[in-house]
């Protein structure tokens, strides 16, 4: 089971989201390689020297318009809008995450991370060009996680500029092969899928809002409500999940006359227990597995689906591609080679993503049916980074 603790897998692996005028959006670009995340699941201490999360840039490099001159930024284009610095490289010099907002319809944003910042001349590390309504910061992870518009979303198209609100987060990691920041997935699969919309959610349950997020039993029920199409399943604490638990194994059943029952293991963020949320980050069910790809993997369209489970007349049950919104984007039936328990599957399956602009964060779902009325019978459900 994955954990949250932020003092992880980023600390091993670094030893290891003009005037007055209208212009058309940029096509969001990143210079970045793609990269598997691997959190780890034990606890290790901050390295001598680096903290976690945003820091106080050095005095020099603190303004905006320091950073002007050596992006070389327009008048009456874009400019500077903020800068922020932290350990982003898994070493114990500063680098600066450098915000640039560009005039016209949707505000772009470009974004930047320089090492050597002190330096006349930084060295640039990372770009992400063309955020749609765009935001950047540094994560608690002390990762680099944005925010932006994806104009062809389900909850996106069609509507007038006013009207389009972010919904598309993603997250880059210091990479030592790649000497720059890739795209890498949180292990999150309910209530939300990314880091960013995790730590903005745990600032608003602080405040109040959403506290059932604090109770394991109602986010697993808030979980199979969403995912699952079960209205008032009955949800069973067989492992942790009280006040002062970071962790909990749970399962949850259908309401349906002779339901399933499905597994639900779940990480407090940042394995906080003092009021952090329970973040959902396995989905299992006993008889039913998903083999390829692996949990968190990076994958493409068309992308192999192999497992196992128990097969009626040839038929195991459904696989689905989820994106950034939980939408299905593909899906196909899985098919055994015959019937009976422990029957083996592969399928290849097809998904269209509205996002153009890279990678972003979703999931894979086996899904079976009941035969008696054809709602959901058990899950399995696996994060997976969608290229």
């Amino acid at each position: 089971m994955v954990c949250f603790i932020i003092l992880f897998t980023f600390m091993l692996s670094a030893c290891d989201m003009g005037g007055g005028q209208s212009s058309p959006a940029k096509s969001p670009t990143a210079t970045t390689s793609a990269s598997k995340s691997t959190p780890s699941t034990s606890a290790t201490a901050t390295p001598a020297g680096i903290r976690l999360g945003a820091q106080t840039c050095p005095s020099a490099v603190s303004v905006p318009t320091y950073w002007d001159a050596i992006i070389a930024t327009q008048a009456n284009i874009n400019k500077v809008e903020s800068v922020a610095c932290g350990n982003l490289e898994g070493n114990t010099t500063l680098q600066a995450l450098v915000l640039v907002r560009n005039q016209g319809t949707g505000s772009i944003l470009d974004v930047y991370v320089y090492s050597n910042i002190t330096n006349p001349k930084p060295k640039k590390d990372f770009q992400l060009m063309g955020l749609y309504k765009g935001d950047a910061k540094i994560s608690n992870y002390n990762t680099v996680v944005t925010a932006e518009v994806d104009l062809d979303s389900s909850v996106n198209k069609n509507q007038p500029n006013a009207g389009v609100k972010q919904d598309l987060y993603r997250e880059f990691k210091w990479s030592d092969s790649s000497a720059t920041l890739v795209p890498v997935s949180f292990p999150g699969i309910y209530p939300v899928l990314t880091r960013y919309e995790a730590e903005a959610e745990q600032l608003n349950v602080n405040k109040g809002q959403n506290f059932w997020e604090r109770d394991a039993t109602q986010t697993v029920s808030h979980f199979a409500d969403k995912l699952l199409n079960w209205q008032n399943a009955q949800v069973t604490i067989t492992s942790g999940g009280g006040q002062t638990d970071v962790s909990a194994e749970t399962t949850v059943k259908s309401p349906k006359i002779g339901g399933g029952i499905v597994k639900v293991s779940m990480s407090r963020l940042e394995g906080n227990a003092n009021g952090g949320i329970w973040i959902v980050t396995a989905v299992a069910t006993d008889g039913l597995a998903l083999t390829a790809p692996n949990n968190q993997d990076r994958i493409s369209s068309p992308v192999s689906v192999a497992g196992k489970g128990n097969a009626f007349e040839g038929v195991v049950g459904t696989v689905k591609v989820l994106n950034h919104l939980y939408d299905e984007v593909g899906s196909v039936q899985a098919k055994g080679g015959g019937n009976g328990a422990n029957t083996p599957f592969s399928a290849s399956v097809t998904y269209t993503k509205t996002f153009k602009g890279g990678t972003e964060e979703g999931l894979v779902a086996l899904f079976t049916n009941s035969q008696a009325d054809g709602s959901i019978a058990g899950a399995v459900i696996e994060k997976e980074l969608l290229a």
